[in-house]
């Protein structure tokens, strides 16, 4: 029965370790998309700035609408990345859990491996006892005490 439950907590770890593996990845594509949206960001601020250094007077009529064009672009990806942020938590507290539930699995299954190790030594303790009594018995009819 143990040997049964070893293999099955064993099974559950691998499992439950390919689905954490699985959401890390996904976890890391989030975090390359928000890193991306960053960098939009400052590029776009980077453009606001030089754009609005205009000396040209004839540019000067469309800086308005540029601005606000450059703005409405850092809003979307500001809200993009609150949006990112939101699904990362939520695949980060599921990854964190999924570990909580690999320890609780590596828990139970080394504790019913230490539990069978443990009968195996008292029964070979037992066994050992018992042939050292068989030999002394043995002995003793071999060489009658007198």
């Amino acid at each position: 029965m143990d040997d049964r439950r070893i293999a099955a907590l064993a099974l559950l770890e691998r499992v439950r370790r390919h689905e954490i593996e699985s959401e890390t990845q996904a976890l890391g594509q989030l975090r390359a998309q928000s890193a991306q949206l960053e960098q939009n960001r400052r590029d776009l601020e980077q453009s606001l700035e030089d754009g609005a250094q205009c000396a040209d007077p004839a540019l000067r009529s469309y800086l308005g609408n540029f601005v606000r064009s450059v703005r409405g672009e850092i809003a979307r990806g500001d809200r993009a990345i609150a949006e990112i942020e939101t699904s990362a938590a939520e695949i980060a507290d599921r990854v964190a859990e999924g570990f909580r539930e690999i320890k609780s699995y590596e828990i139970l299954r080394l504790d019913a491996l230490a539990r069978r190790v443990a009968d195996l030594e008292r029964r070979e303790e037992t066994e050992m006892s018992d042939l050292a009594q068989i030999r002394w018995w043995r002995s003793r009819r071999r060489n009658p005490v007198r």
